[in-house]
């Protein structure tokens, strides 16, 4: 992990407002091993850290309450799919074993 765990207690949520670029590269400099994340369209990132080696990285279309509870409508980044309609999302994550520069 390219910082120390207690710089992300729990978990960080990040609203991806006023970001420029939503592809992102992260690079493993001894392996060479990189992922690329294309975050275009997601309006919420988390952050998280269970242990071990590994930085677990959510996408998220809606964010549950965090401090008081509110009715399920009121929830901040809730998505409203009327009868008939639906929610299409995506995201695109793609590891690569080794640097190809």
């Amino acid at each position: 992990m390219p910082f120390p765990r207690n710089e992300l207690p729990g978990s960080c949520i990040l609203e991806l407002v006023d970001v420029q670029a939503l592809e992102f590269c992260y690079v493993d400099p001894p392996s060479g091993c990189r992922a690329i994340v294309d975050l275009n369209g997601v309006p919420y990132l988390t952050l998280w850290f269970a242990g071990g080696p590994l930085l677990c990285v959510e996408p998220c279309w809606g964010l549950t309450d965090h401090h008081e509870q509110r009715a399920f409508e009121d929830t901040k980044g809730i998505q409203t799919i009327l009868p008939g309609e639906e929610l299409r999302a995506s995201f695109s994550m793609i590891p690569q074993l080794a640097s190809s520069d």
